[in-house]
């Protein structure tokens, strides 16, 4: 993969294309195994499909998107731009374990921020990977000079997911009680958190 400015599509003018550097790039989980973290390419399709459809359906219930379709993976690398949204892939061999995405606002009233959305197969969660890939995804925003990163998380399926970023100094700015019903009827609390860029993201790293 070259190395350098990354685009695939089109951009406004005056928005900053994200810098991609240093990829592939290899990662060690908690246990020792080794896997190898780089944004999705458009001949990536087949083995994100596979990996989504080894993710549990209760967990696939709460994307926004049918990620089991394969027109819709398929739509998803026909159309892949990374300044709109970033999509960084964990291999494990050739086989894709993780899947983070930083959804860029390149517009309007939200352009200074990104969103942070994330899935890890079963079998690799608990073992650093989550707040490694977002660590990734939070550094290329903070490169792209935007002000905020945030996460929107239903609390009690992604409890992970909100202690990854809790543990990258995400702070919960708002929540909706009983806004998000699991298969089994059950409600959960759709909860928001919000990582500050600029002076305190570069200081948090010290």
């Amino acid at each position: 993969m070259p190395v350098g400015v990354l685009d695939y599509g089109g951009l406004e003018e005056n928005v900053a294309v994200y810098c991609l550097t240093g990829y592939p790039r290899p990662f060690e989980l908690r246990d020792g195994t080794s896997v190898t973290l780089r944004p999705m390419e458009r001949t990536d399709a087949e083995a994100l499909l596979a990996f989504f459809r080894r993710i549990p359906e209760e967990d696939r219930f709460f994307l926004k998107d049918d990620v089991a379709s394969e027109k819709v993976i398929a739509r998803w690398a026909e159309d892949l731009n990374y300044d709109r949204a970033l999509p960084l892939l964990a291999f494990r061999d050739e086989q894709v374990i993780a899947n983070a995405v930083l959804i860029r606002h390149r517009g309007g009233y939200r352009r200074h921020l990104a969103e942070v959305r994330i899935l890890i197969e079963p079998a690799f969660r608990g073992q650093g990977l989550g707040v490694g890939m977002i660590r990734q995804l939070i550094e290329i925003a903070w490169d792209a000079e935007l002000e905020f990163t945030q996460f929107e998380l239903v609390r009690g399926i992604n409890d992970e997911a909100i202690q990854a970023a809790e543990f990258l100094g995400a702070m919960t700015v708002g929540s909706i009680p009983n806004a998000a019903k699991d298969t089994r009827g059950d409600l959960h609390d759709l909860v928001f958190l919000q990582i500050p860029l600029g002076k305190w993201w570069q200081w948090s790293q010290f």
